[in-house]
């Protein structure tokens, strides 16, 4: 994650770390499948770099990401912008809402100097610890993120989150959406359509 969000800031566009588990652990523990949180980490270490002054976490897996808020709050860290969406959406009924909001939640982080997006599986309508979104609104939900934060140039930095669907075939496609999305909003359609 802290070299996807190097490359990010980098390139000035935008950078994938195929890695999971960061947002339960705490200042000093760990939970919930997180040994440590690469997003505080991540943040802290390009901020000590002197590569950034602030950091946006734009967390859409289906848990809250108390670990995160922990930490910044143990901390007592005010350069980190934190947006978990497990604290506020859970039910079909806001699926609407969540994805009108989405261009909002990135615009709100425009004075980051890159965000890192945890574009969690496990929101997944059949997940059994999620339950709340299509595979059509994750993969509108990831368009949405990319777009707008092309759109206004913000660098992110994303990694995969959550799905525990079985079999795995079934995580893989949510992420694959994620990977499309990106591609889409970053490549220009002569690449995407050579690609395999």
């Amino acid at each position: 994650m802290l070299s996807a969000a190097t490359e990010a800031i980098r390139n000035g566009q935008v950078a994938v770390a195929p890695t999971s588990g960061f947002h339960h652990a705490g200042h000093s523990e760990v939970a919930g499948f997180c040994t440590f949180n690469g997003l505080m980490v991540s943040a802290l270490s390009i901020k000590a770099a002197g590569l950034v002054e602030r950091v946006g976490i734009l967390d859409f897996d289906q848990h809250y990401g108390d670990g995160t808020d922990d930490i910044i709050e143990t901390l007592g860290i005010d350069s980190v912008t934190h947006y978990s969406a497990g604290a506020y959406y859970h039910s079909e009924s806001q699926a609407s809402e969540f994805l009108q909001q989405i261009p909002e939640l990135v615009a709100s982080m425009s004075d980051c100097d890159v965000v890192l997006y945890q574009a969690g599986a496990d929101p997944h309508i059949d997940d059994p610890l999620g339950g709340w979104l299509t595979t059509e609104q994750l993969a509108e939900r990831d368009r949405l993120v990319f777009e707008t934060a092309q759109e206004l140039g913000i660098p992110i930095a994303w990694n995969l989150a959550g799905g525990y669907q079985s079999p795995l075939r079934k995580v893989l496609d949510v992420h694959d959406n994620t990977i499309r999305a990106c591609a889409s909003a970053y490549l220009s359609d002569s690449v995407c359509r050579n690609q395999p």
